[in-house]
C-alpha cells in the first residue's frame, strides 16, 4: 500500500513540506535538481540549511520553507510557498517578497544581506501566484527527472510520492475523457480539467483577459472562469476616481466541483462590478454608490435589450451585481462547449456595443 494513502497525507501541505525538507537535507543533488527548474544552484563549496514555517509576524505570515546558504558572503535565500489542495491566501506571496519580509528573514537568520529568490510550488497547475517574483514549479516536475535521495527509507517514501503524483496527473492528460467517462476525480483534478478545457477554447482570442479561481461556501465548491477585456474595465481604481465612474464587466462561468454528474456548463453570467471588485456590503455606504448602481442599471437595461435580440433565451438578472444569464446547451460536454464558445462571442459583441452606446469607451 502507498504510504501517503495509508496516512492520508497527500494534501497535507505541512507534512509534505517536512518530507521535502528531509529530501533536500539528505541530498544536495536532489535539491539542485529541484532548483535547476528555476535556474538556481547551490554550489558544492557552500553549505546550506532548510527551515520550515519561519514565522514573520501576523502582518506577514509564515512561509512554508526557506533554504539558505550558510558560509557565503552574499548567500542565496530561497523562499518556497508550497500549495497542494488550496490556492494562495490573500496577497500571501506579495507579503513574502516584500522588503519588510526580507528584512525580517535576514534578522532571524543572522544575516546582513542576501540574494533572494522565490518559488511557488504547486500541485494544481491552474493556480497562479499573486507576486510575479515567485517562479512557478509544478509537482509534475518530480516525474520528469530522475529525482532520488541517499537514505533508503526516504527513497522508498519518495517512490510512493512519485506514484501518487503519477496517479494524480494521469487523467488530466485527457480532461474531456476524464470528465465524461466516469473517471474518479477529486475536486482539484476536476478544477484542472475544466481550466484546461475552457482555456483551450479561447486560446485564439488574444484580446481576452482570462482568469480563474476557486469559490467555496456552505455546501458548495465551484470553479470560476472569468473572461474580460481591457475596454470592459475603468482605467483607474475606484479608490482614486470614486464610485461614480468605476466599472468592471466580465463574463463568468461557475462549474460545480462537488457533483459527479452534470459535466456540462449550465449558464453564462454577465456582471457589472467595481474596479477592483469589492462585495456590495463593502461599498454601499461610500460616496458615489447610488451613481454606481444607476450606471449598473443603465448598462443592464441596454445590454438585455440587445442580448434578447441575438440570444432570445437569455434572462435578465437583477440580483447583486449580476445583469444577465445565458443558458448553455447541456446535452453533452461537446455540445456544451460548442454552444458556450458561440454564445461568449455573441455576448462579447453585445457588451462592446452597450459600452459604446453609454459612452464608457
Amino acid at each position: 500500500m502507498n504510504a501517503f494513502d495509508a496516512l492520508n497525507i497527500f494534501y497535507r501541505e505541512d507534512v509534505i513540506s517536512d518530507f521535502l525538507k528531509h529530501c533536500f537535507e539528505d541530498s544536495r543533488d536532489f535539491l539542485n535538481q529541484f532548483l535547476a527548474l528555476v535556474n538556481l544552484k547551490i554550489d558544492k563549496n557552500h553549505n546550506y540549511k532548510v527551515i520550515n514555517r519561519l514565522g514573520l509576524g501576523k502582518s506577514i505570515g509564515t512561509p512554508d520553507m526557506i533554504i539558505y546558504e550558510t558560509n557565503k558572503q552574499v548567500p542565496k535565500i530561497i523562499v518556497i510557498e508550497n500549495k497542494l489542495g488550496t490556492g494562495e491566501g490573500v496577497k500571501q506571496t506579495l507579503r513574502y517578497e516584500a522588503e519588510l519580509a526580507q528584512h525580517k528573514i535576514l534578522r532571524k537568520l543572522g544575516l546582513e544581506t542576501a540574494e533572494f529568490h522565490f518559488i511557488f510550488l504547486t500541485l494544481d497547475t491552474t493556480v497562479l501566484p499573486g507576486s510575479s517574483k515567485f517562479k512557478r514549479v509544478h509537482y509534475s516536475s518530480f516525474l520528469n527527472n530522475n529525482f532520488n535521495v541517499n537514505n533508503l527509507t526516504l527513497n522508498r517514501l519518495l517512490e510512493d510520492f512519485k506514484n501518487k503524483l503519477s496517479a494524480f496527473y494521469m487523467p488530466l492528460k485527457n480532461p474531456g475523457n476524464a470528465l465524461t467517462k466516469g473517471v474518479s476525480l477529486d475536486t482539484v483534478q476536476r478544477k484542472i480539467c475544466w481550466q484546461k478545457i475552457l482555456f483551450e477554447n479561447f486560446k485564439d482570442k488574444q484580446n481576452f483577459d482570462i482568469s480563474w479561481g476557486e469559490v467555496g461556501g456552505a455546501g458548495r465548491n465551484n470553479f470560476l472562469f472569468l473572461i474580460s477585456k481591457p475596454n470592459w474595465k475603468s482605467p483607474k481604481p475606484f479608490e482614486a476616481n470614486g464610485l461614480e465612474g468605476t466599472f468592471y464587466i466580465h463574463i463568468d462561468t461557475y462549474i460545480n466541483l462537488l457533483g459527479e454528474s452534470g459535466n456540462t456548463i449550465k449558464d453564462i453570467g454577465i456582471r457589472f462590478e467595481t474596479n477592483p471588485y469589492k462585495p456590495r456590503n463593502q461599498i454601499k455606504n461610500l460616496p458615489g454608490y447610488d451613481k454606481f448602481i444607476e450606471n449598473k442599471n443603465n448598462f443592464a437595461v441596454l445590454l438585455n435589450s440587445r442580448l434578447k435580440e441575438v440570444i432570445p433565451e437569455s434572462k435578465e438578472k437583477r440580483t447583486s451585481l449580476l445583469t444577465a444569464a445565458v443558458p448553455v446547451n447541456q446535452n453533452s460536454l461537446e455540445d456544451s462547449l460548442e454552444d458556450y464558445y458561440k454564445k461568449v462571442k455573441l455576448i462579447e459583441a453585445v457588451i462592446d456595443e452597450t459600452l459604446l452606446s453609454i459612452g464608457h469607451i
